[in-house]
């Protein structure tokens, strides 16, 4: 009998096998893929990627495990309001793409930190 607060066999399964995956994903790709040269290979994928794969690297960056647990509570403590927050995201992913990222491209820098 398992309650709400432990693991089964089955959920140690599950999180080994993710875990193991994952770990085989990076031994792969970094024995197979080449590696990173440089920092710009790192953190922009030396220029040389499309649109698509930079926005969905983003977006995954964006939404951290502390985002997709909290917002359910958020929404559940304060209700429909919530939705404000999102209407500030998108007016921020609008700004950003439009006034910053030009600059930061134009000057060829990999992080506002730079």
């Amino acid at each position: 009998m398992s309650s709400v607060g432990s693991f089964s066999v089955w959920d140690y399964v599950v999180f080994t096998l993710m875990l193991v995956i994952s770990a085989g994903i990076g031994v792969y790709y970094a024995f197979a893929g080449g590696g990173q040269s440089s920092s710009a290979d790192f953190l922009v994928g030396g220029r040389s990627m499309t649109a698509v794969p930079v926005a969905l690297s983003l977006t995954a960056s964006f939404m951290s495990a502390i985002t997709v647990l909290g917002t359910p509570v958020e929404v559940y403590q304060y209700g429909a309001i919530f939705i404000l927050i999102c209407f500030s995201y998108v007016l921020m992913v609008a700004v950003s793409s439009e006034i910053f990222l030009p600059i930061f491209y134009r000057l060829g820098i990999t992080s506002t930190y730079e």
